[in-house]
């Protein structure tokens, strides 16, 4: 402590603040809305844990962003400005749309044909990768899980999307060969 510097006790409205926004905010953040140094915001911090309150200062910055289009957190952008699964989802759409138009050009007992057959060509999804367990984990623990999974979500539905892609791409090419 400083020469001639007063000591201030910490409030129950402070230790609030501090609990609520330990590891959300950045430490120079938390010492600015406390108006207290930064060594004084870790001692307390550190008393904190010792008591037993899960309370930690390292704050966790994501890497995650908002894609403008279907409003989930993604880790990447591409050039469009969307997310992967967006992106593909346009693509299967486009060529979903391709195959309607062959689809009208062709003769009545082929369509007939692709009608009946159509439930059995949904291709297979793998399996979601399963939530982390988040039992014993503190706040930033935590939080790098959580945006560990939805990256892993991110690349399942990606993966699987380009799958159902590949297989619509596949039937619109057999219908442009029944047509030739």
């Amino acid at each position: 402590m400083r020469k001639g510097a007063k000591r201030r006790d910490w409030t129950v409205a402070d230790l609030q603040f501090l609990r609520d926004n330990a590891g959300k905010m950045p430490r120079r953040e938390l010492s600015r809305a406390l108006k207290r140094g930064a060594a004084s915001v870790k001692q307390q911090a550190y008393r904190m844990r010792r008591e037993g309150e899960d309370v930690t200062l390292r704050c966790f910055e994501s890497r995650l962003s908002t894609c403008p289009s279907c409003g989930a957190r993604r880790s990447r952008m591409g050039s469009e400005g969307i997310c992967e699964p967006c992106r593909r989802r346009r693509q299967l759409a486009k060529v979903q749309g391709r195959i309607s138009d062959l689809m009208a050009k062709l003769p009545p007992e082929e369509r007939a044909v692709y009608d009946a057959t159509e439930a059995e060509t949904e291709s297979g999804w793998n399996p979601m990768p399963p939530p982390p367990s988040l039992a014993g984990l503190g706040r930033y623990e935590r939080a790098r899980a959580e945006e560990a999974r939805e990256i892993a979500v991110e690349d399942w539905l990606a993966r699987n999307l380009r799958r159902q892609v590949k297989a619509a791409q596949k039937r619109k090419e057999r219908i442009e060969k029944k047509l030739k």
